[in-house]
């Protein structure tokens, strides 16, 4: 069985932590003697750390970087028409 000390930094991965939870996609940003630093990658990045030791259930796929790029690509718009939105609530607050 895979463990968190199996994904290498730099590398992106989705994930099924434990048998019947939902995929995540993982992101390893750091290690540390015992443990790994992770960016769980959702509507929120988030930063959790888990134990290098502690096991996951299903290593479901390592992203190519053509597969990051694609990802990427979904939800760019997403975040301008989201940095526009802010934009315009700071511009009409102002007058």
């Amino acid at each position: 069985m895979a463990n968190f000390n199996d994904l290498t930094i730099g590398n992106f991965y989705l994930v099924a932590e434990n048998e019947g939870e939902q995929i995540a996609l993982l992101e390893p940003l750091m290690h540390t003697d015992n443990a790994v630093l992770l960016m769980h990658h959702d509507d929120y990045e988030t930063s959790i750390w888990r134990k290098k030791n502690d096991s996951i259930f299903e290593i479901v796929d390592e992203l190519t970087m053509d597969q990051l790029d694609n990802y990427d690509a979904l939800f760019e718009d997403e975040d301008e028409e989201d940095d526009d939105f802010e934009e315009e609530s700071s511009t009409s607050e102002e007058n």
